[in-house]
Order: structure tokens, then C-alpha cells, then sequence
């Protein structure tokens, strides 16, 4: 239960700090666009690495759409309905609410891989990484844009080598 609630903390501690230096460095009267496009994700196999050692699950999920808002470790965050389709890390399942803070842009209805931590709570939710914005990908089978990832490497691919050897959850 410590151990819980030390991940918790750190995990919202590593929230705000984010939060506050995007917000620090976001031009005043810029609106959050919501990310739509495949095209429009950072594709960094160093960055992706990284973000799949720290989280509890990287999944492939559809938003469904957003449930609301509410401040958790005191910061504002958004909170979507979430379907878990592929599972490339962890046990999660199912439908589930995935937690944004609401200073990163907005998701609307559609596909994405997510790197979450769980909050270990009774809602089942999951926190986004702070400073791993889900990556847009309504097809696992599509390539990767970008020039950090091989040609002709598709998402599905590409967060397979992220996580690495699997580490628990459904066969996929």
C-alpha cells in the first residue's frame, strides 16, 4: 500500500513539474489544438524507450470520448473514456478512464497508444506520462512517419521494440 502511494505521488510530483514548465514556456494566447494526425506524432525510438520502461502499461486504445474534468494532486485534469485494444505492456483491459492534464492539448475520438501509470484506484484509472502525449494511430499496420524510426516500420512494430521483451498481459 506505501509502495502505492509513493508511485502515486512521484507520479503526480513529476506531473506538476511538467505542467508547470509548459505552461512557463507555452506562448500567452495560444489555444491547446487537439491532436488528430498520425503525421503529427513524435516518433523517437530513444523517447519511446524511455516512456515504456516507465510505465505501468503501453496500450493501443480508442478514446471514446471525455467524461469530464477534476483536479487530482492538485492539478486540473481531463478524463476520457478509454476502450484497450492491443496491449504491448502490462495487464490493463477493458474500458478504462485515462487522466490528462488539461495544459496538453485535448484528445478527440479516435486511436492512439498510450504509456500510462495507474493510480491505483478503484475508478481504474491511468495517468498519461508526463511528457509521453499519447501518439495518434487509428491502424497498427500503418507505417511510422518520421525519420527516427525505420522505412516501412508500422506503429505496431515500432512499440513492440519500445517495450521490449514482454512483460506481462495478454499475448499479442
Amino acid at each position: 500500500m506505501k509502495k502505492a502511494l509513493l508511485a502515486c505521488l512521484a507520479a503526480a510530483v513529476t506531473v506538476s513539474v511538467a505542467a508547470g514548465g509548459y505552461l512557463a514556456l507555452r506562448p500567452a494566447g495560444t489555444s491547446a489544438a487537439p491532436v488528430t494526425a498520425v503525421a503529427a506524432a513524435s516518433y523517437d525510438p530513444a523517447g519511446a524507450r524511455e516512456a515504456a520502461a516507465q510505465a505501468d502499461d503501453v496500450f493501443h486504445g480508442t478514446v471514446l470520448r471525455g467524461t469530464g474534468r477534476r483536479t487530482i494532486a492538485e492539478i486540473p485534469s481531463r478524463l476520457y473514456e478509454v476502450r484497450v485494444g492491443h496491449v504491448f505492456k502490462g495487464g490493463i483491459g477493458g474500458t478504462v478512464t485515462v487522466t490528462q492534464p488539461v495544459a496538453e492539448p485535448a484528445l478527440r475520438p479516435g486511436g492512439y497508444v498510450f504509456a500510462t501509470t495507474s493510480w491505483h484506484n478503484g475508478d481504474d484509472e491511468h495517468g498519461l506520462l508526463a511528457g509521453s502525449p499519447p501518439h495518434p494511430a487509428d491502424d497498427l499496420t500503418a507505417p511510422v512517419r518520421g525519420t527516427a524510426a525505420g522505412a516501412g516500420t508500422s506503429v505496431g512494430a515500432y512499440w513492440r521494440e519500445a517495450v521490449g521483451p514482454r512483460r506481462g498481459g495478454p499475448a499479442g
